[in-house]
C-alpha cells in the first residue's frame, strides 16, 4: 500500500530569529502588506521592522520547505515579532499571485481545530493558519503553549478583517461532490514536489504535473468507504493523453487503449484513473471497483457540467 503524508509547516525552521537581511527599499506592494500587520497590543511591543522575504532570499528565511512556497505562485513574505518580556509571537503575512494559490499554501496547513476567520482557519499546538484572497497567514507561538490562544486569534481576526477582498477557491475543488467530500482533506497543488509529500508514487514526475497544471488531491467518502481521489487539469488533451498513458505504465503496470483502467494494488485495495478531455481523473485507493466507478461518474458529470458553464 502507497502511503499517505500530509504536508504541515510545522516543520520549519526559523534560526534563532537570525533574520537574513531584507531588501530595504519600499514599494507600494510592501507598504500595503506592511499595512496589514496589528499595531502592538498591550503588554506587547513590535520589535524592530518588519521583514521581507522574496524569491531571491526566501531560503535565508525557511530552513527547508522554501520550494514547496516557490511550486506557488509566491509573491512576498513579510514578518513582524511582537515580545513580551520573553514571550514571542510571530506573525507571517504571504502574498500569493492568486487567491487560488493562497488557498492552496493553506490547504497544506489546515491541521487542528477550524474556525471561522478569514475565509477558512485552523488552530492547534500554539498556530493559526488562514487565508484570505491573496493572502495565507500564520501565527506561531513561538513557545509551542496554548495559554496565549486569544491573544494569537484576535491578531488573525484583526489581519483578516484589514483585507478587504475574499478570494475565490480553485474551480476543480468545487468539481468534486461536497457530499462526499471530507473537507479537510482537500490540497490543491500545482508541481509534483507537492504531491510526492502528499502521497508518493514515484522518484519521477510520472504524472508529468508543472506549473501549468492544477491538482486537487482530497479524500472521497461512500458509506463507510474512503476512496483517495487525484484531479489533475491539464493545458490540452495532448498533455493530459500523456500523463494518462505514463500513469497506467509506471504505477498502474498496464497499457491498454480504452480511457478508463482499474487495477488491484493490493489484497483489498484498488487504484483506477480515467481520462476526460484535459482532466485526468485518478482514484489511489478504493476498496470496491464499484464505487471508484461511482466516484468516476460523478466527477465524469461535474465536469461536464463545467463544459456547459463556459
Amino acid at each position: 500500500m502507497r502511503f499517505f503524508r500530509v504536508i504541515s509547516f510545522f516543520f520549519i525552521l526559523i534560526a534563532g530569529f537570525g533574520w537574513a537581511e531584507s531588501r530595504s527599499e519600499r514599494n507600494p506592494d510592501q507598504i500595503k502588506l506592511k499595512s496589514l500587520f496589528p499595531p502592538a497590543q498591550k503588554g506587547w511591543v513590535v520589535k524592530e521592522e518588519a521583514k521581507v522575504f522574496t524569491e531571491e532570499n526566501l531560503f535565508d528565511y525557511i530552513d527547508g520547505g522554501a520550494e514547496i512556497y516557490l511550486s506557488y505562485d509566491f509573491q512576498r513574505l513579510m514578518v513582524q515579532e511582537y515580545l513580551s518580556g520573553e514571550n514571542s509571537i510571530i506573525v507571517e503575512i504571504i502574498e500569493m499571485g492568486s487567491s487560488e494559490d493562497a488557498f492552496g499554501i493553506f490547504s497544506l496547513n489546515q491541521e487542528g481545530e477550524i474556525l471561522s476567520i478569514g475565509q477558512g482557519a485552523s488552530y492547534g499546538f500554539g498556530i493559526l493558519c488562514f487565508w484570505k484572497d491573496l493572502y495565507f497567514v500564520r501565527i506561531v507561538d513561538m513557545e509551542d503553549k496554548d495559554t496565549r490562544k486569544d491573544f494569537i486569534l484576535n491578531l488573525g481576526k484583526e489581519i483578516a478583517q484589514k483585507i478587504e477582498n475574499e478570494g475565490q477557491l480553485p474551480q476543480l475543488v468545487n468539481r468534486i461532490s461536497q457530499e462526499n467530500l471530507i473537507k479537510q482533506s482537500v490540497f490543491y497543488f500545482h508541481k509534483n514536489i507537492v504531491m510526492n509529500n502528499l502521497y508518493f508514487l514515484s522518484q519521477e514526475n510520472i504524472l508529468n504535473l508543472s506549473e501549468k497544471t492544477d491538482a486537487v488531491l482530497a479524500n472521497c467518502q461512500f458509506n463507510s468507504e474512503i476512496l483517495r481521489l487525484l484531479l489533475v487539469e491539464y493545458p490540452d488533451t495532448i498533455e493530459a493523453k500523456s500523463a494518462f498513458e505514463s500513469f497506467n505504465e509506471n504505477h498502474l503496470k498496464a497499457t491498454i487503449s480504452t480511457l478508463t483502467n482499474l487495477q488491484r494494488i493490493g489484497e483489498d485495495l484498488y487504484a483506477g484513473v480515467e481520462l476526460k478531455d484535459q482532466f485526468l481523473i485518478v482514484v489511489l485507493e478504493g476498496k470496491t471497483k464499484r464505487s471508484i466507478e461511482k466516484l468516476f461518474k460523478e466527477i465524469k458529470k461535474s465536469l461536464g457540467n463545467l463544459e456547459k458553464d463556459k
